[in-house]
């Protein structure tokens, strides 16, 4: 082996590695933001279900509170003598 056979291969291996290295630095990268980004959403996700079950029990209570005035109603009529 030569003088340029050997400098051409310890370029081909510098090259390759540092290729190498990298992909494997952008591959992991990429999972670390994968992560934050699902993490994220998860929450954003859980943050909407938190106010749209506020938002049910406010209904809910408003749906009772009808409930019980009609019941009143009803009751009081009922109470009445009739013709």
């Amino acid at each position: 082996m030569d003088q340029n056979e050997a400098i051409v291969a310890v370029m081909s291996m510098a090259i390759g590695a540092a290729t190498l290295l990298g992909i494997l630095g952008m591959w992991f990268r990429g999972r670390r933001n994968i992560a934050s980004s699902t993490v994220a959403s998860f929450e954003n996700r859980l943050a909407r279900l938190e106010v749209a079950l506020d938002d049910v029990t406010t209904e809910l209570g408003r749906v009772t509170d009808s409930n019980q005035l009609l019941l009143k109603a009803l009751a009081d009529r009922q109470a009445l003598p009739l013709p």
